[in-house]
């Protein structure tokens, strides 16, 4: 496929989007250990997100493929959102003591798995689960301090998101038109939780004032 470099560049914005939206999230955490660790894993996410996108720029611009850096992608979003789903976890549990390892042997049993298979679709798997347990963590959040708006767009990022599962599956999926009806639907997806977090963030922040005290 032709890969335009605009269609290249316009990948970058919902890595932005999701980014920012994730580091929101690790700011909700009443414990500074928690939020360090959600904002971590916020730039590992992101980061994997600007490899994948640097990739695809690179490819469209004629100047090789990197495949190195379109594989970056799914493990720095997996050890990411292993971070960050642990920082949301605390913040679900109040504060409270919450262990890391069953979070981390997750993480690890994944690229145990990953390695002896050559093939990163066990780390495909830990992305793909531990992103959607922070969009059902963040709803959590909101929910608690009754932002309903928020709760909403978490789950309309997500309907969005598995809505990209059949157009994978299409025959048509390496066209430039599906491409950029996938992209599309990303970055709408993105948005709805850039702006969820934000919601959930402002809505606890009371609370979090206390806690930091």
């Amino acid at each position: 496929m032709d890969y335009p470099i605009i269609l290249a560049i316009e990948d970058f914005v919902p890595v932005i989007f999701g980014t920012v939206g994730f580091a929101l999230l690790a700011r909700t955490a009443p414990v500074e250990s928690a939020r360090t660790a959600g904002l971590a894993g916020a730039v590992l996410i992101g980061a994997g997100g600007i490899a994948k996108c640097a990739w695809k720029l690179g490819y469209s611009a004629g100047a090789g493929d990197w495949t190195l850096l379109e594989q970056a992608l799914f493990p720095l979003m997996a050890a990411g959102a292993t971070l960050l789903s642990w920082s949301l976890a605390v913040t679900v549990r109040r504060g409270k003591p919450t262990r890391f390892w069953p979070f981390g042997l997750a993480f690890g049993l994944c690229v145990a798995g990953s390695v002896p298979a050559g093939s990163l679709n066990p780390l495909f798997v830990a992305a793909t689960l531990g992103v959607t347990a922070i969009s059902v963590l963040g709803a959590i959040v909101a929910g608690r301090h009754r932002q309903w708006w928020a709760v909403s767009l978490y789950a309309l990022g997500l309907v969005l998101v598995m809505g990209l599962v059949p157009l994978r599956s299409s025959g048509e999926h390496h066209t430039v038109a599906y491409q950029w009806l996938e992209q599309s639907i990303n970055t709408a997806a993105q948005l709805c939780l850039l702006v969820a977090a934000w919601l959930t963030l402002r809505a606890s922040r009371p609370a979090l004032i206390g806690a930091w005290r």
